[in-house]
């Protein structure tokens, strides 16, 4: 269907969470005559192309944080990070109808992209290259935007850095970045040998078979000035602090995952029981000098241009895309269901997209 048939259509396919849990088979289904978002002022409609799975997706399925529950409740449309083609957009707009676009979620929670159709703030909308194809665009959103973050506000030039869980969405970018900001050695967590060192990395500790705390070549070698935590938790801060991988005066620790991954905030104590510790600890460790900075990473805080600066990267050749082996996923309910289960036993390499082109 052509953008210019829009506007014969009302009614569209889109995947249903019908209710808040883990069962993912019995929750999510395939919906075939959902109403087409209506645009509002300031907002730009998409004919969507793809959509990209990250974990937050599973986290507002499960209900386990109060904040990213769907203001209209259940049932809701799933999914946040989006590629496609703008249908229609406010006449003063940059963008226009037949524009090729990437568009992220608005925070606190990713809502609406596993449809045929999505109405974004025209704020969370970039232009997409013409040179990437639109299923590998979609992953240029959250992922690369956090990691892009991360990479440029930590890493100096030179720098030692370890990676705790490099093979994911977000890690698979950073890896690439931090090499291109001039670390001199990446060490890195994976079970995924060949696509670690393909991407960058000059070590690769499959936690497996190994300890990456224990690991005795990493021991040998002068400490880390960086670790970044994509996926463990409070335990690896502790295993920084206490194998003395990481250097005490000077070194930081990057969380950019909370204490614990699989986090439950159902109410506003929880919610502080889970994150006032974390900002604690990050406030503590600026003074302690015997200590490794702390610092908790909040890697969605998009600043105007950063959606475009991830695009120019990818144009440049200094970081390539990395999509899971599964993808692209066909946009059926059995296609949507496999990309949720992956992305809930988090074992993805690289990132879980769905596509909506035929």
């Amino acid at each position: 269907m052509s953008v210019q048939d829009v506007s014969n259509k009302a009614t569209m396919k889109c995947i249903l969470a019908s209710a808040h849990g883990e069962d993912i088979d019995s929750l999510l289904s395939m919906c075939d005559n959902y109403p087409i978002p209506t645009r509002k002022k300031r907002q730009v409609l998409i004919k969507v192309s793809a959509c990209a799975l990250a974990p937050g997706d599973v986290r507002v399925l499960a209900g386990h944080i109060f904040l990213q529950e769907p203001p209209g409740g259940c049932p809701y449309i799933p999914g946040g990070d989006v590629s496609g083609v703008v249908v229609e957009a406010d006449a003063t707009s940059r963008f226009k109808a037949g524009d090729l676009v990437v568009a992220m979620f608005e925070l606190p929670r990713p809502l609406n992209g596993l449809a045929e159709f999505i109405a974004v703030k025209e704020s969370l909308v970039e232009l997409a290259s013409t040179n990437i194809p639109l299923v590998e665009s979609s992953t240029l959103t959250s992922s690369a935007l956090s990691a892009m973050t991360a990479a440029n506000k930590y890493c100096c030039e030179g720098d030692r850095v370890l990676v705790l869980g490099g093979s994911g969405g977000v890690g698979c970018f950073l890896i690439q970045l931090l090499k291109a900001r001039g670390a001199s050695f990446i060490a890195t967590t994976s079970s995924q040998r060949e696509l670690m060192l393909s991407l960058g990395a000059d070590a690769v500790i499959n936690y497996q078979n190994e300890n990456w705390f224990e690991n005795s070549d990493l021991l040998k070698g002068r400490q880390f000035d960086l670790i970044i935590d994509l996926a463990v938790g409070y335990d690896a801060w502790q295993k920084a602090r206490h194998s003395k991988l990481l250097k005490t005066s000077g070194g930081k620790f990057v969380a950019m995952t909370a204490d614990n991954a699989l986090v439950e905030a159902h109410n506003w104590w929880q919610l502080t029981t889970v994150f006032v510790p974390m900002q604690w600890r990050e406030l503590w460790t600026r003074f302690w000098l015997s200590c490794p900075a702390y610092i908790w990473h909040n890697g969605l805080d998009v600043k105007p241009g950063d959606l475009a600066n991830v695009t120019k990267l990818v144009e440049d050749g200094t970081m390539k895309i990395v999509l899971d082996p599964i993808s692209p996923l066909t946009f059926t309910e059995k296609g949507v269901k496999h990309g949720f289960t992956i992305m809930q036993k988090r074992c993805a390499h690289g990132k879980v997209v769905v596509s909506m082109q035929s």
